[in-house]
């Protein structure tokens, strides 16, 4: 039978943008495709038979096909004519396809990925924040006003409870971010924070557990400044300012990150 995730709601969310294969294929796909990602089977290591699949996860022969069918299209495995089917070196995989991403958040990989998106963030961010800043339209600088002021509501919320007014932030966090990359105005850019949306949620929630916040709003203090110092810049039309505020931020989450690691493990 078809394992069962034991993952968190947050962890099992799907990413945004993502069209999940339904049903008793999409449960194989998942199952097969998390067990890869999480080192089941290593590099070149061959995959059970098709009759031992069968057997195990019990479902005919077609779904185990079409199940290695698309984990060959991610870039996971390859089948080989009398040689099976061989998990593929990481280098192949396409990485920025949801279902992996999905998988590595809910595998031992997730550490990897986190770190490899906060790299990928201090590579982009500052320079779309100066893009936004120096180019944006006036209905995308528009957004970010907004944003930023949704962002700043959060911490004045009343009547909601300690974890409701955590997941408003992380939303208008992730708000605040996606305004600036749709003020540039590159379809790419927008499409590729869809990917990593979830993924950059539950970094989110690392960063806040690095300063003792597990289920409210605790030492948040200081991020939220840094956020505020992007905004100031930004308002001022000082591009070369704002990113570098925008620099600070990502490299300030990056410490975080690797203290929130440290705690878990």
């Amino acid at each position: 039978m078809v394992r069962r995730s034991t993952t968190s709601n947050r962890e099992d969310m799907p990413l945004g943008g993502l069209m999940p294969v339904r049903g008793i294929l999409g449960q194989v796909v998942s199952d097969l495709g998390r067990r890869i990602v999480a080192g089941e089977w290593k590099t070149d290591e061959t995959l059970p038979t098709e009759t031992e699949l069968m057997d195990e996860l019990k479902v005919g022969r077609s779904v185990v096909r079409e199940s290695i069918r698309i984990l060959n299209a991610k870039g996971l495995v390859r089948s080989r004519q009398m040689a099976g089917t061989t998990v593929m070196p990481r280098a192949v995989w396409r990485l920025l396809d949801p279902d992996l991403i999905q998988w590595r958040m809910q595998a031992a990989d997730r550490k990897v990925l986190l770190k490899d998106l906060l790299q990928v963030r201090l590579t982009l961010e500052p320079g779309v924040v100066w893009a936004a800043t120096a180019n944006g339209s006036e209905a995308a600088k528009a957004r970010i006003h907004a944003a930023w002021q949704g962002k700043i509501a959060v911490l004045h919320e009343e009547s909601v409870t300690p974890e409701e007014q955590r997941q408003h932030f992380i939303t208008h966090d992730l708000e605040f971010h996606r305004a600036f990359l749709a003020a540039v105005g590159s379809e790419i850019l927008e499409q590729l924070f869809s990917v990593i949306e979830a993924a950059l949620s539950l970094m989110i929630d690392v960063q806040m557990q690095a300063r003792g916040s597990t289920t409210a709003l605790v030492g948040m203090e200081e991020t939220n400044q840094l956020h505020q110092d992007v905004y100031d810049a930004f308002a001022a039309g000082d591009a070369e300012g704002a990113e570098r505020a925008m620099r600070h931020l990502i490299q300030s989450a990056i410490i975080d990150a690797n203290r929130g690691f440290s705690l878990t493990e």
